[in-house]
């Protein structure tokens, strides 16, 4: 058997039609030739649960799908891993909101993970955007020097009286840090979101 449509007992069809409608759903933001890269895993995952038999019963397919369990338990995970691997290679900032938006479906710890390197990628924004802001107006952001010889990030020209430290070098350091850390992340994402070892 290769598809499930060719199962030979309507009522067991209709099991199978329904969960792969599940997976769909999940399915549903992703490109739609990843999305049938995945929803083609599902099906064999299902077929091999049922060892390839066309004339499978309703009962038969229904403990195959408990055990093999929902979409939601084991896809998003999946998604996430191969996005996060796929990003650490290629630095594609898609994948990367597609790695933290799987990966925050996939179980409380990750999505944990997921919260904070959300924060990081967040600081990477800023960084770039504070870079940006500075390179159109010299008071708009820089790290100064305060009167009692602390020093702080200052945005929006909050201090007139500090010496400003790094001038107009701000702007590519700050552009070195935010693409340095963006790239650290990425390349790290698998290591923080990782696809769960099961059978199909």
């Amino acid at each position: 058997m290769e598809r499930l449509t060719e199962l030979e007992h309507e009522p067991a069809r209709a099991l199978a039609a329904e969960y792969l409608q599940e997976a769909d759903v999940l399915l549903g933001r992703l490109p739609r030739r990843v999305a049938r890269h995945y929803r083609r895993e599902v099906e064999l995952r299902v077929i091999e649960a049922l060892n390839g038999g066309r004339n499978a019963s309703a009962e038969t397919v229904s403990r195959a799908l408990d055990l093999i369990g929902p979409p939601g338990h084991y896809l998003p995970s999946e998604i996430a891993g191969q996005a996060a691997r796929l990003a650490a290679r290629s630095l594609n900032p898609r994948r990367v909101v597609e790695a933290l938006r799987y990966g925050a479906m996939s179980g409380a710890g990750t999505a944990t993970i997921v919260s904070v390197l959300g924060l990081l990628y967040a600081a990477v924004l800023f960084a770039i955007a504070a870079g940006a802001a500075r390179l159109i107006s010299p008071d708009a952001a820089g790290i100064y020097q305060l009167a009692n010889g602390a020093y702080v990030l200052g945005i929006g020209g909050n201090y007139p009286d500090a010496r400003d430290v790094l001038g107009v070098l701000f702007v590519p350091l700050s552009w070195a840090f935010g693409a340095g850390l963006y790239t650290a992340l990425t390349q790290l994402l698998p290591v923080f979101i990782r696809e769960r070892r099961r059978g199909r």
